[in-house]
């Protein structure tokens, strides 16, 4: 440790250098996974931060909720056949525009039974009763510059809704969600087409008492395997994640390219050393401390630096960085850095002392 640091503060221009790259390539890589996780609530927030476990939907549906077809018969057999809550939704891609205004806006409805435990937490209005025709919004639509009391029109059916409140982290399929009631969406179908005979898309279910739960034509899945069959969500996750973690590995090579170069320029150094006495144990943890020292501090500025500037990222920019997401990345940084400045160390244990003595390399 005390040569680590000391050899640290001998070569301060040196290794200021490899610090700066690193908090820069910790940086890039944080705000990948930023990126990666905020694309991931972009199409699947409204299921994923829902309190349901799982969800009942047609079997010819493949698995994605805005396909299913559930009728009001079939959410009465489901309520008998279990002990956990139920509660039907619906969800719709659709548009509208502020009263007056005429400027279209994407919005993907979400229809809930306002005192159900699918109802989001409301973070600015007041509560949600469902009796008339009102709506909450995620708060991204502030940036469009809608208050709360501001009136909203359905683009295909003209019924206009009032805002009464705004909810955080609702989207569907990179759209926000408005929040509705099951009887304005239905007014909504209604007004659109007299003939739409779709009740809901699916049954909700908070719990995990599904084993007894058996309909025709329908089927229970999982809350993730809801999440997986969005349509384009698993391949963007994919695709993401694998630039992620190549870039995490090539980012750690670089460290390991960077310490292999310095190791070999103070070869004579260390050749001294051993002649002196000094075990090669004494050696390699050296080494070791300075990559700790080096990556790990890296990685906490990164960490702060990231943080900081997703703080002030405009609530539309599809970002969302977690400390738990952020963690293992670092931590899978700093050890795979110590790894391969492991590959150095092969060239201190060749080193011959009288070579070095005498000048030689």
């Amino acid at each position: 440790m005390f040569l680590a640091i000391k050899d640290l503060k001998y070569n301060k221009a040196r290794y200021s250098l490899i610090v700066s790259m690193l908090i820069l390539l910790t940086f890039m890589v944080l705000f990948l996974s930023g990126l990666a996780n905020g694309l991931s609530l972009a199409t699947s927030a409204s299921i994923k931060n829902a309190r349901a476990n799982h969800y009942i939907i047609s079997d010819d549906a493949d698995s994605i909720i805005t396909r299913s077809t559930v009728t009001k018969e079939q959410f009465q057999e489901v309520k008998g056949m279990t002990s956990s809550e139920v509660t039907p939704i619906n969800l719709m891609r659709m548009s509208m525009y502020e009263k007056d205004k005429q400027e279209k806006l994407d919005v993907t409805y979400l229809a809930v039974d306002a005192e159900s435990f699918m109802m989001p937490p409301i973070i600015d209005g007041s509560e949600f009763s469902g009796d008339e025709n009102s709506i909450l919004l995620n708060r991204s639509f502030l940036e469009e510059e809608i208050s709360i009391g501001d009136t909203v029109v359905d683009s295909a059916s003209g019924i206009e809704m009032k805002v009464t409140g705004f909810v955080k982290d609702q989207m569907y399929g990179h759209s926000a969600v408005g929040i509705i009631s099951l009887n304005t969406l239905k007014d909504i179908r209604t007004k659109i087409n007299k003939n739409d005979e779709v009740k809901y898309n699916a049954i909700a279910i908070k719990g995990q008492d599904i084993d007894n739960i058996e309909l025709t034509n329908a089927e229970v899945i999982s809350k993730d395997d809801v999440i997986n069959n969005i349509p384009g969500h698993s391949q963007e996750q994919m695709s993401i994640n694998m630039i992620l973690w190549v870039l995490v590995i090539v980012s750690a090579a670089i460290l390991g390219v960077f310490f292999y170069i310095i190791t070999t320029q103070k070869l004579t150094e260390f050749g001294v050393m051993k002649a002196l006495g000094m075990e090669m144990k004494t050696l390699s943890a050296t080494i070791i401390t300075q990559v700790l020292i080096l990556a790990g501090g890296s990685m906490l500025v990164g960490n702060v630096l990231t943080f900081a500037i997703s703080s002030i990222l405009p609530s539309s920019m599809p970002f969302s960085l977690q400390c738990g997401p952020a963690g293992i990345i670092s931590l899978a940084f700093v050890i795979i850095s110590i790894v391969v400045s492991l590959v150095s160390l092969r060239k201190v244990a060749k080193i011959d002392p009288l070579m070095a003595i005498g000048g030689h390399e």
